[in-house]
């Protein structure tokens, strides 16, 4: 009997355990889109992302993405570096820091998950959507695969605490 009790106590504390700033796809709903993909439940881990992206001007932008999962925080956060390699002036590098939310569902994929940068304003400046070999691959400004035959994907590196 305490172990029923035990078990019913922990269903109930996951399933009121979902933070804010997930959203959903508010499309036509499938079968597919309810699947969840499953977050370390405790502690602070940071998954680490890296690749070097296409770029028009330069050799290519080499990029690392640090996502922070802490399922207790309301706010998860990122750190965004980019180097863009072999410019008219040198490699040049950018560091960007934030939160980020993750989208369940995108309009012409109600089964995606998608990780969405914000700026300093809360605005969307850029968004990953996650493969299922646990890739992230760069999103266009409407939040669509960019159509191209270059690579647009982040590799996972690793996770471990900050």
């Amino acid at each position: 009997m305490k172990n029923q009790i035990i078990f019913i106590f922990a269903l109930l504390s996951f399933a009121c355990d979902s933070p804010s700033e997930e959203k959903k796809y508010e499309g036509e709903v499938t079968e597919s889109s309810t699947k969840e993909i499953v977050l370390e439940s405790t502690g602070s881990t940071w998954v680490n992302y890296s690749g070097v992206l296409p770029c028009a001007d330069c050799a290519g932008i080499q990029t690392e993405l640090k996502l922070e999962n802490s399922p207790e925080k309301i706010e998860r956060s990122f750190e965004l570096s980019e180097t863009y390699l072999e410019t008219k002036d040198g490699d040049r590098n950018y560091k960007t820091t934030g939160i980020y939310e993750v989208i369940y569902g995108l309009e012409d994929n109600p089964g995606a998950m998608a990780i969405r940068l914000l700026d300093e304003n809360n605005a969307p400046f850029k968004s990953f959507q996650q493969e299922k070999s646990g890739q992230l691959t760069l999103l266009n400004q409407e939040e669509k695969p960019i159509q191209s035959k270059l690579n647009y994907s982040l590799e996972m590196v690793d996770s471990k605490g900050k």
